[in-house]
């Protein structure tokens, strides 16, 4: 596990790199999409655990704080949707980068799986599988941030899912709000604990079959 730090002198973002071990197949890497606000604080375990399990099946990993969050550059107000897909196309260049991968899978969790969502779908020729772990509809979205976002066209899926690869799983948990409008893509729903969703009566629980479900389909 390496923590350094990636992009522009201008958008400095910060990730940490889960080397694969056992590699024995043709080379492959994935980008973790995390969640924003409280739900990346919370399931940061998880989405750590994920990346460890996945670099221990040969899969090179990179996950990252987006501009303006956790250990990134820049300030809170200076994150919106659309700067956060970019931030998405700087990991993936950088992932490629360092391990010469033609292409990487993208895994996001909430809004990140929306993020990830529509940058796989604009970029179709970087991406080999998808992963979204219950995205947010628009009108969740909205209701969390307390007022109308301009950018909500990124976080609609509607109009992306037909471009999405043909490779693609959406998973939902026991608490989804979402169950329709992913068109042709593959959906399975768990029973599982939310991993953002930190009560006491569950702190330090995370996801194990979630997490593992989703590193047997990468492999």
């Amino acid at each position: 596990m390496t923590p350094f730090h990636f992009g522009s002198l201008e958008r400095r973002l910060f990730g940490v790199y889960d080397p694969a071990h056992n590699v024995g197949r043709a080379l492959r890497a994935a980008v973790v999409c995390y969640p924003s606000g409280d739900e990346q604080i919370h399931a940061h375990r998880t989405l750590r655990q994920l990346a460890t399990r996945m670099s221990q099946t040969g899969i090179h990993v990179l996950r990252f704080d987006y501009h303006g969050t956790g250990d990134s550059y820049g300030e809170t107000s200076d994150g919106d949707t659309a700067g956060w897909c970019s931030d998405i196309e700087t990991a993936i260049a950088e992932l490629k980068d360092m391990t010469g991968a033609a292409k990487v899978s993208l895994v996001g969790l909430r809004l990140g799986a929306n993020l990830a969502a529509h940058v796989a779908a604009a970029r179709p020729d970087d991406i080999d599988k998808l992963v979204l772990w219950e995205p947010l509809d628009v009108e969740e979205h909205l209701r969390a941030d307390g007022e109308k976002d301009a950018d909500s066209c990124r976080i609609d899926l509607s109009s992306v899912t037909v471009g999405l690869p043909m490779r693609t799983l959406v998973m939902l948990t026991e608490r989804a709000r979402r169950q329709a409008g992913f068109g042709e893509l593959r959906v399975e729903k768990l029973v599982s604990v939310s991993p953002w969703i930190e009560e006491r009566t569950v702190t330090g629980t995370i996801p194990v079959d979630a997490i593992q479900h989703i590193v047997n389909w990468l492999n």
